[in-house]
């Protein structure tokens, strides 16, 4: 059974909050790299190829910093896709009315200080998370 945890991923939404957390403390004077996009929690969570660059507004790891085109369905699997999709922008949801994220229109997401005070918790690799 202890072998069965290690290997078992923790839930969505506690990986958004500690990719939220990280992309936080990134030392940078730009507001927009300290915000969470969609794309990035596609690419690493799931491990997503980027299939469309190009972008002159991408941040250093080839992401942009709104919502833009990334990638290809046909790549990925349409289904598994879309379902993605729809994990993604579920948990967010949840986050948000939660308190725990708020959105900046097209700008991505950032943690509220409810959101920093979960997330650090995550960060330490606490098991018992009462927030959650």
């Amino acid at each position: 059974m202890f072998f069965v945890r290690l290997l078992r991923e923790p839930p969505l939404q506690q990986q958004i909050l500690r990719l939220a957390w990280e992309r936080e403390q990134t030392p940078t004077s730009r507001v927009a790299e300290r915000r969470l996009f969609p794309q990035e929690i596609y690419q690493r969570v799931w491990h997503w190829p980027i299939t469309y660059e190009g972008y002159y507004w991408e941040r250093r790891d080839g992401l942009a910093f709104r919502g833009s085109r990334h990638f290809s369905p046909s790549v990925i699997g349409p289904k598994r896709y879309h379902a993605a999709m729809v994990s993604v922008s579920r948990a967010l949801d949840r986050l948000y009315r939660r308190g725990l994220v708020v959105r900046y229109s097209y700008a991505g997401w950032r943690l509220t200080a409810k959101g920093r005070t979960v997330a650090q918790a995550l960060t330490v690799d606490n098991d018992d998370i009462s927030a959650l």
